[in-house]
């Protein structure tokens, strides 16, 4: 059975049997390929690949954020994009403050994207190219 994505995958909004994702979706990011079982076709993510921040990220793209109370980084992201789906963008930027968690425990302060510039930095996560299933 010939796959539905090709060798090298597609974006999930270009497989016109897949839902589309809206921009804020972390998956949005990564192809998608299938593999096949028993004449069934089955969608899938390289969970290998991930996102990182360059360390010399514009400081005006970023400002401050301070929890007031413990709060899950949905919620955190709910506060400042008014959707939940941004909690990574939270979480990349402040790895090693957060920790493993996905909390953020009240009177932490992190460094977040400008709400304002929120849409530009995905669109330049989408259009970046990938490195050893890295993306930057």
């Amino acid at each position: 059975m010939k796959s539905l994505t090709g060798k090298l995958g597609l974006y999930q909004n270009d497989v016109s049997n897949l839902p589309a994702l809206d921009i804020t979706r972390y998956e949005r990011i990564f192809k998608i390929h299938t593999a096949s079982k028993e004449d069934k076709q089955f969608y899938f993510y390289n969970i290998l690949n991930k996102i990182e921040f360059p360390d010399n990220l514009q400081y005006d793209l970023l400002e401050l954020y301070t929890a007031k109370s413990d709060e899950p980084l949905t919620t955190s992201s709910y506060k400042l994009y008014g959707d939940i789906d941004s909690w990574w963008l939270i979480y990349l930027l402040n790895k090693s403050t957060i920790g493993n968690s996905f909390f953020l425990k009240g009177g932490t302060q992190v460094q977040v994207i400008q709400p304002a510039l929120r849409s530009m930095v995905y669109e330049s996560i989408t259009e970046a190219t990938a490195f050893d299933n890295r993306h930057f």
